[in-house]
């Protein structure tokens, strides 16, 4: 998941911050996801709510369909 993570965090710098959690580790990230599986992906708005999850081996496309609305608005 590393290069499409990689090219999400490139393709949307404009306009989101990504930033990693440890499903193992209790850190501020996770106490605020509560994460359910690994991997998981969060996406949440500027107030910390989380807007969508995705579990598991997600494509990059997936993001795009979601994150693109929000980015291009």
């Amino acid at each position: 998941m590393d290069p499409i993570v990689h090219g999400l965090t490139e393709k949307y710098k404009q306009c989101m911050q990504v930033e990693r959690a440890n499903f193992h580790q209790h850190t501020p990230w996770h106490d605020l996801i509560y994460p359910l599986a690994a991997p998981e992906f969060a996406l949440l708005d500027p107030s910390m709510n989380v807007l969508y999850r995705w579990f598991g081996v997600v494509e990059e496309e997936e993001f795009s369909v979601v994150i693109d609305p929000l980015c291009n608005s």
